[in-house]
Parts: C-alpha cells; structure tokens; sequence
C-alpha cells in the first residue's frame, strides 16, 4: 500500500512538473514573441523617425511647412509662457509659415515680395527680394539651401547667404510650400493647376497637371510617392516617376495639405466640411 501511495505521489508530482515546464516554455515562447514584434516595431519606428527629415537639414529645429517630410508638425515644448522675446516688421502682412535653420535661424515670406532670414535674437540676418508676394513656406535642405515659392510665378532656391542659387519659372502662382524628396527632388504645386517636380539643379524633371489649382503643399512618404490636394475636389496619390497612382474624390476643393500617419492612412481636410482618413494602398 505504501509503495502504491508513493507511486500515486510521485505520478501526480511528475504531471505537476511536466505542466509547469509546459507552461514555462509556452511563456518562454509568448516572450520570446513579443520581444521580437517589440524589435520590429522599434525597427520600423526607427526608420520612419529617419525618413521624416530625410532630404532635410540635420538637427534643423523646423526645416519646413509642418516640419516633416510626412507632414507631421510636432515640436518639443520649451516651457512657453506667453511673454514676448521679440518682433520682427516687415512692409506687408505675413501669411507664409517659418522654417526653422540648424543655426537657429528664422526663415519666413512676407507679402512684401521678401523671404527674410532672421537671426534668433530677432535681427534681420538677410532679405531675397522676389517679383511677388510670398505665402509660401520655405523648405530647407540637407545644404542649407532654402527652397520657396512667389506670386512672381517662380519657385527659387536661395544659398544660406541670402544669395540666388537657382529660380524656376512657373505658369502661374506659387502658394504650395515644397517638400523635398528622397532623391532631393523638389515638389510644389502651383495655381497654374499642376504639381511639379524640380531636380536638385533646378531644372523640371516632371509635372502632373489637375483640373484646378494646387495651393495644398505635398507630403512624400517614405517610398518616395507624393500625395497633394487640388482645388478640383481631389487628393492626388502621385509615383515618383510622376504617373498618377490614383485620385480620391471629395464634394469641393482641397486647399488643405494632407498628413500621412504612421499607419499608412492620408489625413486631408476639403471644403465640403470634411475631413478624410484616406488608405494609400
């Protein structure tokens, strides 16, 4: 009898264990699981944190319109407090967006036909007279080079001394702000109803023409594919090579500049009242 309970004991402790070292080892696995997606999803961040200022100047405060390749304005808090540092007159209103040099310089167009460079302590550092007034909001890149459009039908590129490197003439005016590709191509649109692409030399390697004007400015994703609003109503999805990929319809025309979130989706606001989450595959 006792060698029977011993048995019985030393059966039910085995089965115990077995169960234990089972549930240990699916544990392990669901660790072993999650650690690796923790891996590829901190991978995948990593990357897109890199493509987001791809093309743009390193360690620029705010090198663009909505800061990013992606259109995604997000910017560290500086414990603001609402006190004035300072302000800067120029001769007209001001309705183009700054942008934000590695230096801390302050670049923004004015109404007054100039793209002002201001220093951090509020001084005028440089001014680029243009033909027209300027909405646009400069892009700046890798090199320092400003890239911005005018009224005057152009988009320029100016050296960081304020001085003209290159302009491109245009068919009509330019409020779209560039973004900046992969590649360093240049992407803005403009009311003459078409998106352009302009290669780092200043001359067209491409453009697509909508219906209506393009005062939205684009985004480029990390594959290099430009999404931009036109004033026809639609959202364009546009290859690199400059062939349409598709066009999304909306009830009025897009002036809003589209977003692209981390989970693929194109973020645009339209005048019929709406705001779209829009897939881009």
């Amino acid at each position: 009898m006792n060698c029977l309970r011993t048995l019985l004991v030393l059966g039910v402790l085995g089965l115990t264990f077995g169960a234990q070292a089972q549930a240990s080892r699916s544990t392990d696995s669901k660790h072993d699981h999650l650690a690796g997606s923790q891996v590829a999803t901190r991978q995948t961040r990593e990357a897109a944190s890199r493509f987001k200022r791809l093309s743009l100047q390193v360690n620029a405060a705010w090198p663009k319109f909505r800061n990013t390749n992606l259109n995604q304005a997000q910017a560290q808090g500086g414990g603001a407090n609402g006190i004035l540092k300072w302000s800067y007159t120029t001769i007209n209103s001001v309705q183009s967006s700054p942008s934000i040099g590695s230096d801390g310089t302050i670049y923004v167009g004015s109404n007054d036909t100039n793209l002002y460079a201001i220093n951090p302590d509020g001084t005028k550092k440089w001014s680029f007279a243009t033909g027209g007034a300027v909405v646009s909001a400069p892009a700046i890149g890798t090199d320092g080079t400003i890239y911005v459009g005018s009224n005057d039908q152009s988009i320029y590129a100016i050296n960081s001394d304020g001085t003209l490197k290159w302009s491109y003439g245009i068919g009509g005016i330019v409020q779209s702000s560039p973004a900046i590709g992969p590649d360093g191509t240049i992407y803005v649109g403009s009311n003459d109803n078409s998106l352009y692409a302009l290669k780092p030399n200043g001359t067209l390697k491409w453009s697509y023409a909508t219906r209506n004007p393009v005062q939205s400015s684009p985004a480029v994703s990390s594959d290099g594919t430009i999404y931009v609003g036109s004033i026809d109503n639609y959202l364009y999805s546009v290859a690199p090579n400059g062939t349409l990929n598709w066009a999304f319809p909306t009830n009025s025309g897009i002036v809003s500049s589209p977003a692209i979130g981390p989970n693929g989706f194109i973020y645009i606001g339209s005048e019929d009242g709406n705001i779209y989450a829009v897939n881009s595959k």
